[in-house]
C-alpha cells in the first residue's frame, strides 16, 4: 500500500465515523421524543383515573349522609383535606405518598369519603415501561360564576386540579436533578365538581 490508499481509507473511516455518529444522534432523538411521547400519554391516562376516581366520592362531609342547601355548611377552606375529628382517622390510614402496589387498592379508595379529602393527597403510580409517576392532587373552591377563579369562602363548586410528574417530561438539556414533588416539568388536567342542591 502507497500513502495514496492509506489516505483514502483514513478518509473512508472519518466519513464512515461522522455518518454513524448523525445516524446515532437520530436515533437518541427520536427515541426521547418517543419515550417523552408515551410519558405524556401514560401521565394523561394516570391524571383521568385520578379524576375519575374522586368523582365517584360525595361533594363534601357534610353532604355524605344529607342534603345541604347552604354553602356555608360546607367544610371551610382551613379544613379541606382529610378530616381528622375523633373517630375519623383519614390522614393517617393513608399514608403519604402511596407507594405504587399493585396487587392492592390504594388506601384513598377505601379510606377517602368525599372530594376535599383528597387535597394534598400524593401517590406514586408505577408503569412497567417507564417507571414511576409521581401524582399529586389539589381541591380548592371556585366560583360559581366563573369556575376559573378561586372562592375565599365555600361555594357550591370545587375545581380539582392533578399535577402528574415524570423525569422524561424534563428536556434532555434541563441539567437539573429530577424532584417528583417540586420538579416544573408537569401535566396537569382538572376538572370541576358540582353540588346540586336543587333535588
Amino acid at each position: 500500500m502507497n500513502l495514496g490508499q492509506v489516505l483514502l481509507i483514513i478518509a473512508a473511516l472519518v466519513i464512515l465515523s461522522f455518518i454513524t455518529l448523525s445516524v446515532n444522534s437520530m436515533f437518541l432523538t427520536k427515541t426521547t421524543a418517543i419515550l417523552q411521547s408515551e410519558a405524556h400519554l401514560t401521565a394523561i391516562s394516570i391524571a383521568q383515573s385520578m379524576i375519575d376516581e374522586i368523582m365517584t366520592t360525595g361533594y363534601d362531609s357534610a353532604t355524605v349522609s344529607t342534603k345541604i342547601y347552604d354553602s356555608t355548611k360546607f367544610t371551610p377552606l382551613s379544613r379541606l383535606g382529610p378530616e381528622t375529628s375523633p373517630g375519623v382517622n383519614e390522614i393517617t390510614t393513608v399514608t403519604l405518598p402511596e407507594s405504587p402496589d399493585t396487587s392492592v387498592q390504594y388506601k384513598s379508595v377505601t379510606k377517602y369519603n368525599d372530594v376535599d379529602d383528597y387535597n394534598n393527597y400524593r401517590r406514586f403510580y408505577y408503569s412497567r415501561s417507564l417507571g414511576t409517576f409521581a401524582v399529586v392532587d389539589t381541591v380548592f373552591y371556585v366560583r360559581e360564576a366563573d369556575p376559573n377563579q378561586t372562592s375565599s369562602t365555600p361555594t357550591f363548586f370545587k375545581k380539582i386540579v392533578v399535577t402528574v410528574r415524570h423525569p422524561n417530561f424534563m428536556p434532555p438539556d434541563a441539567g437539573r436533578s429530577y424532584n417528583p414533588w417540586q420538579n416544573r416539568y408537569y401535566l396537569q388536567l382538572s376538572d370541576v365538581v358540582v353540588y346540586r342542591r336543587y333535588f
